[in-house]
């Protein structure tokens, strides 16, 4: 299984994102892909439950997803926070899912919050920092088959 991508969004904007593989052919408006992805999340948990999505499959690629609330400091309440991960469709994807991917997003959210509660999230740029995290948490996660026998040899 390899990682493509991971990423946070917020108030439908990417905050932070790291592509690890090519997955798209031509440029992608970043702002409208996550407003999108927003939308589809608030869709499925209005249409079935909060916590009965955990990704979307397509053909190629799987989104797996996790949320949570952040309180920015031009806000009164938490807001939503998703942390996202863009990987190859296989067989029994689930269950490295549940076991693999869900647990980092954890830390991936858990990081983001413990750095950033409270700042102004407007300004994206004091986030580049944050792909380097990204790094350390996914790990070899993110690296191909090839990738991890030249590591080895």
């Amino acid at each position: 299984m390899v990682v493509r991508e991971a990423g946070i969004i917020f108030r439908g904007f990417t905050l932070v994102k790291k592509s690890y593989h090519k997955s798209t052919k031509g440029k992608i408006d970043e702002d409208l892909r996550s407003g999108l992805l927003t939308a589809i999340l608030n869709f499925a948990q209005s249409a079935f439950s909060k916590d009965a999505v955990e990704y979307f499959e397509g053909k190629k690629y799987i989104i797996a997803f996790k949320e949570d609330k952040i309180t920015a400091k031009n806000s009164i309440e938490p807001e939503l926070l998703i942390s996202y991960a863009i990987l190859d469709k296989e067989k029994r994807i689930e269950k490295y899912i549940r076991k693999v991917i869900q647990p980092l997003l954890d830390v991936v959210t858990y990081q983001f919050k413990s750095l950033n509660t409270g700042k102004n999230l407007s300004e994206v740029s004091q986030f580049k920092d944050f792909k380097n995290i990204l790094d350390r948490i996914f790990g070899t996660d993110t690296q191909t088959i090839d990738q991890k026998l030249k590591g080895i040899f």
